[in-house]
């Protein structure tokens, strides 16, 4: 018995192990100076970046703000302006992504967009400066701008939305990276303004051509990649920074409440299961073999009764909005 107990909390809390990969808000940094240099920000290519061509002139950390409901604020983001040439400063990760699953996301705000040649907003780089993993860009549309994406090497297809954003408006974006053992296979999709909290949609905005030359073998960075002339850039704001092996880990917001101290305990007297906090997620009940007894929503809730259970042992599974969990053994008389 002891033994089963055991088995299934180590499966239960291996089920919900994520990583956070990479984070930055720029909050920390000063604002009116260089991105270069700040933190472990850099252009030089050995360190994260893709290049000092023209010798250091700013990619800035400004005090504009940028926010996204459920996923993050900052006063503070990096500013591109596409009549100011500037350097490519970037950002190694702590460790390298050799397989799976990976989701970049930032937010955006863009007030004016290339009308051809457009230079990419964000590179993910495998190893170097010089072997893009995946890239975003934006285009100039008439009345707003288009976004495309592209894995892999320059000299593969890409593919651009047909939807139409509009200037001056902050857009939540994330890329879901797919790593596929063999060639030409791995996979990206975009994602455009999601209801974060309530997780990965169904239905990715857009979807990247197969590439016919990946490079997914030691993903270990993140760019801005504009160390180009300025025909080529856009006006704008770029913040909230997130690369996550899960799409609940991407999350920056002070305002999610995250449950690290919270106490779970089953009371047998009015037969319930008691949280110290009111919390917002789902509470699953199962039995001694695993199987799912009881599914309930919780929303700001602080007391589930569980009158309606007959005697036995059971393990509660409380998983929040924002996707931490708590489990706890309890045994019904």
């Amino acid at each position: 018995m002891k033994s089963t107990l055991l088995y299934l909390s180590l499966f239960f809390i291996s089920g919900v192990s994520a990583q956070v990969i990479f984070q930055e808000d720029f909050s920390a940094l000063n604002t009116n100076q260089s991105l270069n240099g700040q933190g472990s920000w850099s252009n030089d290519t050995s360190m994260g970046g893709t290049g000092a061509v023209f010798g250091g002139t700013p990619s800035n950390v400004v005090a504009f703000s940028l926010s996204y409901p459920d996923y993050g604020s900052s006063a503070n983001s990096v500013q591109s302006i596409n009549n100011i040439n500037s350097d490519g400063p970037g950002h190694l990760f702590s460790s390298s992504i050799t397989a799976g699953t990976f989701y970049t996301s930032f937010v955006m705000n863009i007030s004016d967009s290339p009308s051809s040649s457009p230079f990419d907003v964000i590179r993910v780089l495998n190893g170097s400066a010089f072997s893009t993993a995946l890239r975003i860009w934006v285009q100039d549309s008439g009345s707003g701008f288009s976004i495309g994406i592209k894995s892999g090497d320059s000299s593969n297809n890409g593919a651009v939305t047909s939807q139409v954003y509009s200037f001056n408006t902050a857009y939540l974006v994330v890329l879901k990276y797919t790593i596929n053992s063999g060639a030409s296979n791995d996979e990206l999709e975009l994602f455009i303004n999601p209801n974060y909290v309530n997780g990965e949609p169904v239905s990715s905005t857009l979807i990247a051509p197969a590439p016919a030359i990946e490079n997914s073998s030691s993903i270990d960075r993140l760019a801005f990649a504009w160390n180009v002339p300025n025909s080529g850039r856009f006006s704008g704001h770029v913040g909230l920074v997130s690369v996550a092996s899960t799409w609940s880990d991407l999350v920056l917001s002070n305002t999610n409440i995250r449950y690290n101290n919270l106490d779970v305990k089953y009371i047998n007297n009015s037969k319930s299961v008691q949280f110290s906090a009111s919390v917002s997620g789902q509470l699953n009940i199962y039995n001694i073999t695993g199987q799912s007894i009881k599914a309930l929503q919780l929303n700001n809730d602080s007391m589930v009764n569980l009158s309606d259970l007959k005697k036995g042992i059971y393990l509660s599974k409380f998983t929040s909005n924002i996707g931490e969990t708590k489990i706890v053994k309890f045994v019904i008389n």
